[in-house]
């Protein structure tokens, strides 16, 4: 305990530079783009290894922290490098959450600096191609290497060589302090360069067409080649179609010369046609619930049929001939009042007149402070004073029995006015009074 006192500032020394150490460690292993296994917690990456086959694998060195991009997003980096079959194959390991790729899938060498620094740009292809295995091999038929521009250079003469010295040496100098207008010369061939490219697709679709039109064209020239009895036969008839079209030609000169007006006709019915469409669309909507509701109607037709069928069977069926005598009396009677219909209108507008001012009681009251009345409150009156009267001056009877009393003249007078005036006539009907004839039969009085 005393020597670990002694030397208590050697530990916490000791202590802080293995802490120091650590922490330089791992920064150094974090720019060495070192990953720790799968098993490790949190910081563990788990990787999933695939092959891509390239004719050259040219600046490509395992662990030198190349990449390998989706997008421009990194997602795996660069395993061994190794030659098979005269072909380079470079392993890539992909973190496995951007797994799985498929078997349309493509590879693309590209530097990500001027001195090579390379990374592989991947598309992992789609769904509907399947997926590679873990180790698969993307074949060399997916994938192109980078191609440096003295591969172009060394693929010209020489004279093309020195000519192309002596165009860029001449271009440095005509372009020297030129280099923004350039620059903004080439950005105006960048529409016409995207529409040229829109040029460039219409144009394989057209090839594509042509492609398509021709080989239709050779199923249809082999298809009539089979057929030539049947070609050769069908136009044999359709010169005689032809010839009967020919020798008909006045006749359809006029069937054509008839066209416009039949036409106009046919646009006018048309033109109609659209006005009662257009007014049919909104009387059928209207006619809906009628129609809905025919069925219920129906069926209690039914029933009211079924219902009524004994009734008329059994009680209108022997009424009919039994009222006959009776309407046929009624005719005249029937004819002569719709001829006096209109003047008994007039007469009951006038009595309902009559009667409304019979019935109308006044408000408010009299000076004497009774309420004020109505002529029905003096009617009662009228009738009382009337029945006085009667009883104090005419004791037989000789008023009231003159008022229902007539003898032959009258009748024979009334006759006479109901013949002239059918109106008249019809209210003496009415009143069913006996003929001169009944009454006096031996033309008395």
């Amino acid at each position: 305990m005393r020597l670990v006192r002694k030397h208590l500032r050697d530990l916490i020394a000791l202590a802080a530079v293995a802490v120091i150490g650590i922490l330089v460690g791992a920064y150094i292993l974090s720019n060495q783009r070192f990953y720790a296994p799968s098993w490790v917690p949190v910081i563990g990456s788990d990787f999933v290894d695939y092959q891509a086959e390239f004719s050259t694998a040219q600046a490509f060195t395992a662990g030198q922290g190349q990449t390998v991009m989706i997008a421009g997003v990194n997602v795996g980096e660069i395993g061994a490098v190794h030659l098979d079959g005269g072909r380079a194959r470079i392993t890539l390991k992909i973190r496995k959450k951007y797994t799985p790729i498929y078997r349309d899938a493509t590879a693309l060498s590209r530097p990500k600096t001027g001195l090579n620094d390379m990374v592989v740009e991947l598309n992992p292809g789609t769904a509907a191609a399947g997926r590679i295995a873990s180790g698969g091999v993307i074949p060399i038929s997916r994938t192109l290497p980078n191609v440096n521009p003295d591969e172009i250079l060394a693929g010209l003469d020489v004279d093309t060589q020195r000519y192309l010295q002596l165009l860029l040496g001449a271009a440095g100098e005509g372009l020297d302090g030129n280099a923004g207008n350039l620059s903004a010369t080439l950005k105006r061939f960048d529409p016409t360069a995207r529409y040229m490219a829109q040029i460039g697709e219409q144009l394989i679709v057209r090839q594509r067409n042509i492609k398509r039109a021709v080989h239709n064209f050779r199923l249809i020239a082999d298809a009539l080649g089979d057929r030539n009895t049947q070609l050769a036969e069908f136009v044999g008839s359709s010169s005689e179609v032809f010839s009967v079209f020919a020798a008909q030609q006045a006749d359809l000169r006029a069937a054509l010369r008839l066209l416009p007006s039949a036409l106009a006709s046919t646009n006018t019915a048309l033109a109609s046609s659209q006005t009662l469409t257009s007014s049919l669309g909104p009387t059928l909507e209207a006619l809906l619930p009628a129609a809905n509701g025919l069925k219920d109607a129906q069926t209690g037709l039914q029933s009211l049929a079924a219902d009524t069928t004994p009734v008329i069977e059994n009680q209108l069926r022997p009424f009919v001939p039994k009222a006959a005598p009776t309407v046929t009396a009624l005719r005249p009677a029937a004819r002569d009042l719709a001829t006096a219909t209109p003047q008994l209108g007039q007469a009951v507008t006038v009595v309902n007149k009559l009667l409304n001012g019979l019935a109308y009681n006044p408000s408010g009251k009299n000076p004497d402070g009774t309420p004020k009345e109505g002529f029905l409150f003096w009617l009662a009156w009228a009738n009382h004073a009337t029945a006085s009267m009667f009883a104090s001056q005419d004791a037989m009877g000789p008023i009231r029995r003159g008022i229902v009393f007539g003898n032959c003249t009258t009748l024979q007078t009334l006759e006479v006015v109901g013949t002239a005036n059918p109106v008249l006539g019809t209210i003496a009907s009415l009143l069913n009074p006996p003929t001169s004839g009944e009454a006096c039969p031996t033309g008395g009085r």
